[in-house]
């Protein structure tokens, strides 16, 4: 996995100049991210400056939904046989607790984790697909909006911790 991860991040590097294919494989980045990707993929938001910031933030945060929208709906195909480990003690205790979770702060707090910068997004967006109660807890069009707006926040502030920080990384 480290090698074809290696090989995408080349390849999107090497394509700094053409700012169409970058916003475009960074986009792709964001939905691999999204759904498969166990890595945070805000250092694409660094390695060009050349392309104005907001509109990288408007890809990221596309990208994020639209991976976001497939877990959504991975998640509820994956519930059922989830559920079928309920009857190890503590697995059902854990069910209970995530779906609790998931059903009292739902919305809010996928924004809230989804917004972290850093943050790995597969675990939480599986997560919170998973303890949806088959997409009645959470709909998708909130699902795929509060990643929208996670990713824009996501990569606004990393744009303010690399100013508070007082790097020049963003042209």
């Amino acid at each position: 996995m480290t090698g074809i991860l290696q090989q995408l991040m080349d390849y999107l590097m090497s394509h700094q100049a053409d700012p169409a294919t970058y916003l475009f494989v960074f986009f792709l980045f964001c939905v691999a991210a999204a759904i498969i990707l166990p890595i945070p993929i805000e250092i694409a938001l660094i390695w060009n400056p050349s392309i104005f910031f907001p509109v990288k933030a408007l890809v990221m945060g596309l990208g994020k939904s639209s991976g976001a929208v497939a877990v959504f709906f991975i998640g509820a195909k994956v519930e059922g046989a989830v559920e079928r480990f309920s009857r190890w003690g503590w697995f059902k205790w854990l069910l209970v607790k995530s779906e609790a979770f998931v059903g009292r702060y739902g919305i809010f707090a996928m924004y809230l984790i989804m917004s972290i910068p850093g943050m790995v997004d597969t675990i939480p967006l599986y997560l919170f697909s998973i303890f949806n109660k088959r997409g009645t807890t959470i709909k998708l069009r909130d699902f795929a909006l509060a990643n929208f707006l996670a990713g824009i926040t996501r990569a606004f502030l990393i744009l303010a911790i690399v100013e508070l920080l007082g790097l020049n990384w963003f042209g």
